[in-house]
């Protein structure tokens, strides 16, 4: 399968860092693209800022938009990939990802499953570990012995799509078209992980995998003991919605 690492050029370390794991040589970097020191004039150009704006009700980042576009060059990568049959997946990771123990083997596991699923979020960012309380508590899904199983993992719908980040996901071929048709219609002006928006607007549903398998690189998360903080801060809050969630988790699976 073809995977891709999306870095700046100017992330040396972090892509040592990344090749430094296990079962990585494989991977085609792309080099990111930078949109730090463009104008907003020219970035207007490439990306819709009044109708992000419209939609997410705040001004779009300088970064935001760079990782928007970023991807969706790979995804043109992708589609242009003749050896890549249509319901073929890619592996598209960030340079600040941290594998799991046994990725590869989960990985080729998932591979194996012949699931029809167009993007497969296998990490996620912003998050301490790889079995966190959090992904349960926060984002759901059905009880553990209904969901499938691909050896050291589960995966199944979250009982909604949400910003799980770009770290590490699995996208098919015929999904990353479908955006490139998006663009046809305009310009881009969706964040990069908005797999709510791909989901209800796009058709582009997705399934999560248990426990993840891969996260942010803590060597290279700063503020992620500002992270736990503040999970434990709102854990009451988030505790007495949980039930909620679990119900339409369960809803959602066994209507699938």
């Amino acid at each position: 399968m073809n995977k891709y690492l999306i870095s700046l050029d100017k992330d040396e370390q972090r892509r040592a860092l990344f090749f430094s794991q296990p079962d990585t040589a494989d991977f085609c970097v792309f080099s990111a693209i930078n949109t730090m020191q463009n104008e907003w004039e020219e970035l207007a150009r490439q990306f819709d800022l009044d109708q992000f704006e419209r939609h997410y009700g705040r001004k779009v980042t300088k970064g935001e938009i760079g990782c928007t576009l970023s991807h969706l060059a790979v995804y043109r990568l992708i589609v242009e990939d003749e050896s890549v049959a249509e319901d073929d997946y890619a592996l598209v990771c960030e340079d600040d990802a941290l594998f799991a123990a046994n990725f590869q083997q989960n990985l080729t596991a998932l591979l194996t499953q012949k699931n029809t699923m167009s993007i497969m979020l296998i990490g996620q960012s912003k998050i301490a570990q790889f079995s966190d309380a959090e992904l349960e508590i926060n984002y759901p899904t059905t009880f553990s012995f209904l969901c499938h199983k691909a050896v050291g993992v589960t995966y199944a719908y979250p009982y909604k799509s949400y910003f799980a980040g770009t770290v590490g996901y699995l996208i098919k071929k015929s999904a990353a078209r479908t955006f490139l048709k998006q663009l046809e219609q305009g310009k881009p002006f969706w964040l990069a992980d908005d797999f709510l928006l791909f989901e209800t607007q796009f058709a582009l549903p997705n399934q999560v995998v248990r426990p993840l398998m891969v996260i942010e690189n803590p060597q290279l998360v700063s503020n992620l003991e500002a992270i736990r903080g503040s999970q434990a801060n709102n854990l009451v809050k988030k505790l007495v919605k949980y039930p909620l969630k679990k119900i339409m988790a369960i809803q959602k699976n066994l209507g699938k």
